[in-house]
């Protein structure tokens, strides 16, 4: 399994431990709303839908996520806060989804937080850089794949400081 299937499958397996008792448990499959800004930023984002479509494939075929297999319902957010909302409760509440992954540009990324934590539904940033999403607008719901700005900053800072740049 590769790194990028581990960590699909470790999301996925951590949203299915922080959904217990909903009817995702009592699902034969898991259902992850996916959103995302693919209009509006391609170049980025068609190799990441390529990539979470193969991992979904590779974890299905080896038995699911806690014997149950992943479901991926993926829709374009408009690269606007209001459609990425509204596309979240769509996912939420016509797809049946109680897990949500996605965003890739920071304030839509803020957007989907806002809604994740009013609606207790579990939400997987995966490419926002904005330290907000798990700091200052951060919320019990919301976790990050990605690192932020600031770790990457603080990872980079010794070797800068070091090579006195």
């Amino acid at each position: 399994m590769s790194t990028r299937s581990q960590l699909l499958a470790l999301a996925a397996a951590s949203a299915v431990v922080v959904c217990l008792g909903t009817p995702a448990i009592a699902q034969t499959t898991i259902k992850v709303g996916e959103l995302n800004s693919y209009k509006s930023q391609p170049a980025f984002l068609e190799p990441y839908r390529k990539g979470w479509e193969l991992a979904v494939e590779e974890i299905n075929a080896k038995g699911g996520v806690l014997g149950k297999k992943l479901e991926v319902i993926s829709r374009d957010d408009g690269a606007t806060p209001g459609d990425a909302v509204r596309v979240a409760n769509e996912l939420v509440t016509r797809e049946g989804v109680n897990i949500i992954a996605g965003t890739f540009l920071s304030h839509i990324g803020l957007a989907v937080t806002e809604f994740a934590g009013k609606e207790k539904v579990f939400f997987l940033a995966a490419e926002p850089l904005t330290d907000k999403i798990t700091w200052q607008n951060g919320n019990k719901s919301t976790f990050r794949l990605r690192t932020s700005t600031y770790m990457q900053l603080a990872m980079l800072m010794p070797a800068a400081h070091a090579a006195k740049k």
